[in-house]
Parts: C-alpha cells; sequence; structure tokens
C-alpha cells in the first residue's frame, strides 16, 4: 500500500486529524531538546561538572538520533511506516523514564543516546506517514502545519524544563514523556494509515553504511569536541579518519540500491538546494539554542525558570510562524519562502552578535524565531516535494539526517568554542558566546547565498 488510494478516501477533516496526530509525536522531540537544553546547567551542577562538559548529553543524543533517522526511511519504507512509528513512540516514552533516574553522567549520557532510538524513529516517520497520505501538491502546505504544531513545543519546552528544574527538579522533564508519548500512540493508531514502497521488500537493511556512519559522524564530534583541550594533533588525526570515512560511507552508499542516506539525490538541483540551504539554517538554529541557553543562565544568571519564559520570545513565533507559512509560501513561493527565513536568520544575529542588552536579546529572539521555523519547514516542503511518493521515506529520513547531522556538528563547535575561549576552570562564558553567535550569524548568510544559487527560479513547488 502506497498510499495514493488512501488520499481518495480521506476527508479534509481527516487529513488534518491525522497531521495534528504527527505534530503531535514530533511535538514529543522538540519538547524534549528545547526542555532538556534549560535543564543542562542545573544537571551539571547536580554531578558537579561544568555545563559545557555535559554537551554529549545533547550531541551524543543527536549522534544516535541522526543515525537512526537514516535507517528509519528505508525501514519504513519496506516493512511499514506506522508500525515502526508506533515502536519509536513507545521507546521514547519508556527510555525517558531511564534517563530522568540517572545515577551518574556517564549513565546520563548512554541513556540520553538511547532515547535517541526512539526519537530517530518517531520524527522522519511520521513526516512520511502524512507525506504519504498527502497529495504532492499540498505538501509545501502540510509541512508548514505540521512544522507548526510540532513547533509548539519550542514554546512549551523551555518553560516546562524552567519550571520543573527550577520548583521541582530538572528529571521531570524526561518523567512527562512517557504520558504524552501515550497521548500520541493513541491518536497515530487511530488515525495513521499502514504505507510502504511496494518495492521496498527486497531491499536490504546496508549493514555497512550504518557502521561508516556512525563511525565517522562520531568521530568528527569528537575530534571538534577535543580541539578544546590540548592532545589537538590526536583531535586533527580523529577528524582526518572520521572525513576518510565519511568519504568511504558516500562511496558506499553510491553503489547501494536502497541506500541509507540516497546521495543520488543530489543529482536533482532543486532537491539539492533545499537541502544545503536547510542544513545551513538548522545549524544556526541549534547554536542560537545552546549558545542562548548558556548565556542566560552561566553569564546573566538567571535561574532555569527564568532562562525559559525568555525563551518564549524565540518560541512563540516559531509556532506561529507554522501555521502563518503556508499563506506566505502561496503569495510567494517555497524559494523565496527559505530566502526570506534565512535572511531574517542572518538580521537577527547581528542582533544577537552586537549587542546583549536584555531589550535587544529580546528582539532578536522574537525575529529569529519565523526565519528558524521557515527554514526547517520549506526546505523539507520544497525539496521532498520534487521526490516521487514511493520513495518519500527515503527521502524524507535522508534529508532529516542530513538536517540535524549538520545541527549537530554545529553545536559541537559552539561547544568547543565556548570551552576554548572560557579559560581555566571556564571561568568566562561570554568571549565563546560571542564567537558562536557571529559562527550562527556566518551560515545563515551562507544558507541565503547557497539557497538563492542553486534552487532554480522556477520550481514545481509553490513556485
Amino acid at each position: 500500500m502506497t498510499g495514493s488510494t488512501e488520499n481518495e478516501r480521506r476527508s479534509p477533516f481527516s487529513e488534518l486529524a491525522l497531521i495534528f496526530a504527527a505534530g503531535m509525536a514530533q511535538m514529543l522531540v522538540v519538547i524534549d531538546y528545547t526542555a532538556t537544553a534549560i535543564a543542562l546547567p542545573r544537571m551539571a551542577a547536580d554531578f558537579q561538572v561544568s555545563a559545557d562538559s555535559l554537551q554529549w548529553v545533547i550531541t551524543g543524543y543527536i549522534l544516535s538520533f541522526s543515525v537512526v533517522l537514516a535507517i528509519a526511511g528505508p525501514l519504513g519504507d519496506r516493512f511499514g511506516r506506522k508500525r515502526l512509528l508506533l515502536l519509536g513512540i513507545v521507546l521514547f516514552g519508556a527510555v525517558s523514564v531511564w534517563v530522568g533516574f540517572a545515577s551518574s553522567v556517564v549513565e546520563l549520557i548512554v541513556s540520553r543516546i538511547a532515547l535517541g532510538i526512539g526519537g530517530g524513529l518517531l520524527f522522519p516517520l511520521s513526516t512520511a506517514v502524512v507525506g504519504a497520505a498527502m497529495p504532492q501538491s499540498q505538501l509545501p502546505r502540510t509541512m508548514s502545519i505540521l512544522t507548526g504544531i510540532a513547533t509548539l513545543g519550542m514554546a512549551i519546552g523551555p518553560v516546562v524544563g524552567g519550571i520543573f528544574t527550577e520548583l521541582i527538579d530538572w528529571r521531570w522533564v524526561f518523567l512527562i514523556n512517557p504520558p504524552i508519548s501515550a497521548f500520541a500512540f493513541i491518536l497515530m493508531f487511530i488515525l495513521a494509515k499502514e504505507s510502504r514502497n511496494e518495492d521496498g521488500e527486497a531491499s536490504r537493511l546496508d549493514f555497512v553504511g550504518i557502521v561508516l556512519l556512525i563511525i565517522g559522524i562520531g568521530g568528527l564530534s569528537i575530534g571538534i569536541a577535543g580541539l578544546g583541550d590540548h592532545a589537538i594533533t590526536t583531535s586533527l588525526s580523529i577528524i582526518a579518519g572520521s572525513v576518510i570515512t565519511l568519504a568511504l560511507f558516500a562511496w558506499q552508499e553510491l553503489r547501494q540500491e536502497t541506500p541509507l542516506v540516497d546521495l543520488r539525490l543530489l543529482g536533482n538541483r532543486t532537491f539539492a538546494g533545499y537541502l544545503v540551504g536547510g542544513s545551513l539554517s538548522n545549524s544556526c538554529w541549534c547554536i542560537l539554542i545552546f549558545a542562548t541557553t548558556l548565556y542566560l543562565q552561566e553569564v546573566r544568571k538567571e535561574d532555569p525558570m527564568t532562562a525559559g519564559f525568555q525563551f518564549l520570545y524565540l518560541s512563540v513565533p516559531v509556532a506561529a510562524a507554522g501555521f502563518l507559512g503556508p499563506m506566505l509560501q502561496r503569495r510567494i513561493g517555497t524559494r523565496f519562502m527559505l530566502l526570506f527565513a534565512t535572511a531574517i536568520q542572518t538580521a537577527a544575529c547581528v542582533i544577537f552578535w552586537m549587542s546583549d542588552l536584555s531589550p535587544w536579546l529580546a528582539i532578536g529572539l522574537l525575529v529569529v524565531g519565523f526565519g528558524c521555523s521557515w527554514g526547517w519547514s520549506m526546505s523539507q516542503a520544497g525539496g521532498i516535494g520534487t521526490i516521487p511518493k514511493k520513495n518519500v521515506g527515503l527521502a524524507s529520513g535522508s534529508m532529516l539526517t542530513v538536517l540535524i547531522m549538520s545541527g549537530n556538528v554545529g553545536v559541537v563547535v559552539s561547544a568547543t568554542m565556548i570551552k576554548g575561549m572560557g579559560g581555566a576552570n571556564m571561568v568566562d562564558y561570554a568571549p565563546g558566546i560571542t564567537a558562536s553567535y557571529l559562527l550562527a550569524l556566518g551560515l545563515a548568510a551562507a544558507g541565503f547565498v547557497a539557497s538563492a544559487i542553486v534552487i532554480p527560479r522556477q520550481t514545481t513547488i509553490g513556485s
């Protein structure tokens, strides 16, 4: 069942209900990521380490998340997208309990890596379930609404994280996931219909590619993180080895009939343009969340709850932009929406970099929220919209893998700069945070230029 006949049977109400259910599933991941960022300094204090040392609570999670993203698309195409989506929701809820009861830094990081497995199934397959059920012409609108629902977690996550961390305990940031998971499971079980790629049953999982991807991305993250330490030669060697491994991964994938990440999609200029622009936009977003969290709590010395409410300046426009996006997209097209998004991010990052005064910080967060949301949703809508529907699982998985891995590398680079510029015993977070804002600015500007050059002026989706 590919979902083509399902489109004919669905009413507008059932389509919106399915989008809402998928958005609820993705909201789990968004709430977890943003709430964890707010709770990070308090976790570090409880385990008696510096806040930058716990970057692996975020990057370890993103690493496993990214690898499973690459597997989720082909697995969903072969075994059924709904079935594996429900499995991902169950895993996410169950492992969250383990994270909540972690008794050491090692256990915390390991459990977060395990949590990324559930999230890696949940996030792309909820997109794939919706994408397979909707007409291709409706993908920009669908992805914008889906993003709007999912990114309500951007508004909820920081506040929930701050309130629980400050008034109860940071562990409740994770212990609230099981009931939300149960609700998302029920919705998807009732509303979603099974879909798969009928040609996918003969495909085999690329285990060699999985190993190469884990070694390549994991080694690259470890190598970059090590640049802030004294063993620079060792770190550079690890980075070089990781680059070679990723090159081997690319060669391996080009030889596969059903690859984990379909690099052949880059032959589609439109898809490639949206992928590059979206990846740079998402890297900017991830750096801003990480750096601003540390800025509010480590530089301005705000408590977690106050910091969480500060993030509403970012979160509310992110959520609102998801619902405003379809109206603007119909007027100016998907390509111009991505250009608009990266331009907004660039302008906002100038504000972050130039001034740390409260009014300007709030203005920067308010403005950048629209750009972050549209950069994420429009890049996916534009890219996936050029792919045949039977391959939507592979395309969405490939795209999300690259987008999120780029964000992971951005956070690692930011944490390395903050650590390297923080002085002995991390006495000053400010210089590295300022440098991180400058890095985010450069990435957003590069995203604008790349999108303008690579994406054709006339596209088939919303142009």
